[in-house]
């Protein structure tokens, strides 16, 4: 299994300073002060190596140590200083405490970073995606794909309850998706699409049934962001009790098969979100000629949501960019729907 092992280590000491300075510091201290401390420690980025390759080192490493934590039956010492682990944690968490914890599950940590991937589900992307299928399919039939789904939680949009600004907008869950628009206004949103068929499709799907892959998926979350992972467990808890279909495949021949294979009268939804960006430059392009070439034969909405430098066009934005590729009676049409963030905290619709 390929790894990060090849590198040279200060290259990832870089990576992890990177993501403390850059994607951290105004949303976790907890991983903020975290990771600028293993950025500095051989041992430990040695044991971060072993991650699988083309996945976000340092996400996949802390998550390890996190779904560790969540899984003992007991409160260690370490957890006793993490906000996801006690309501009562303690504070100014030792390195030396963390690093020894790493150490003693080294083989463990090791087995989950060169197998387990990222495979985040950031709730707040339905903010996008709820008014753009309310304002191209309000009322219509229409099956949705997911690529890259993950536990498919974005595919429960309509289980939602929604604000923008801080208003209310939408829906009546004890699930919340708050969005500041930042620029423009909310597509025309009329009432939702009616749901008939939800295909999530993964190279490793995870059945939330399955109570390791609930605590995978909540690991992932940055230990200190304690609103988002009370989120996360009342989406589970939802999604625990749908009936979606989640397909395992990685190859194109798969999504080519899934996707054609999908009744040509009712409209078809084809998206991802932070999905392209594991895939090599070489499968991207084939990926973006697979979808026309479905286009050719069948029409097809396809939503990709990545961030600028994923794309072939230039689209004179840079950041997240939500695109939606039209196909029509065998025509193409392309536009820029939004720009946004990683979480979706803020979005600029164009």
């Amino acid at each position: 299994m390929k790894n990060y092992s090849t590198i040279a280590r200060q290259e990832l000491k870089d990576w992890m300073t990177r993501f403390a300075n850059v994607e951290c510091k105004e949303v976790s201290p907890f991983y903020f002060s975290l990771s600028n401390s293993i950025a500095k420690d051989d041992e430990l980025i040695d044991i971060a190596a072993h991650c699988k390759y083309r996945q976000p080192m340092p996400n996949l490493f802390l998550a390890a140590i996190h779904y560790l934590l969540m899984e003992e039956n007991a409160v260690s010492e370490l957890g006793s200083y993490y906000p996801s682990i006690t309501t009562d944690y303690k504070k100014d968490l030792p390195f030396g405490l963390f690093k020894e914890f790493c150490l003693e599950n080294k083989d463990a940590i090791i087995d989950i970073i060169s197998t387990r991937i990222v495979q985040t589900n950031a709730l707040n992307r339905c903010s996008y995606i709820l008014p753009i299928l309310s304002h191209y399919f309000g009322g219509k039939n229409l099956n949705i794909i997911d690529i890259g789904t993950s536990a498919g939680l974005t595919m429960n949009f309509e289980q939602y309850e929604y604000y923008f600004n801080d208003e209310y907008f939408f829906g009546n869950s004890p699930v919340k998706i708050k969005s500041e628009i930042r620029e423009g206004e909310i597509p025309h949103f009329t009432e939702l699409p009616k749901i008939n068929k939800k295909i999530g499709i993964d190279q490793n799907p995870l059945d939330l049934k399955q109570t390791q892959n609930a605590n995978w998926l909540k690991a992932l979350i940055w230990a200190d962001r304690i609103p988002r992972l009370k989120k996360m467990n009342a989406a589970i808890e939802l999604a625990q009790k749908e009936s979606t279909e989640l397909i395992k495949a990685e190859k194109l021949n798969e999504f080519e098969s899934i996707i054609m294979e999908q009744e040509k009268d009712i409209p078809l939804f084809v998206y991802h979100t932070h999905a392209l960006y594991q895939f090599s430059k070489e499968n991207r392009t084939a990926f973006r000629s697979l979808m026309d070439e479905i286009g050719s034969q069948r029409d097809l909405y396809y939503l990709a949501v990545e961030g600028h430098r994923v794309f072939d066009t230039d689209f004179n934005a840079e950041g997240v960019l939500v695109v939606l590729t039209t196909y029509k009676k065998g025509e193409k049409s392309v536009k820029l729907i939004a720009q946004t963030n990683g979480h979706a905290n803020w979005i600029k619709w164009k």
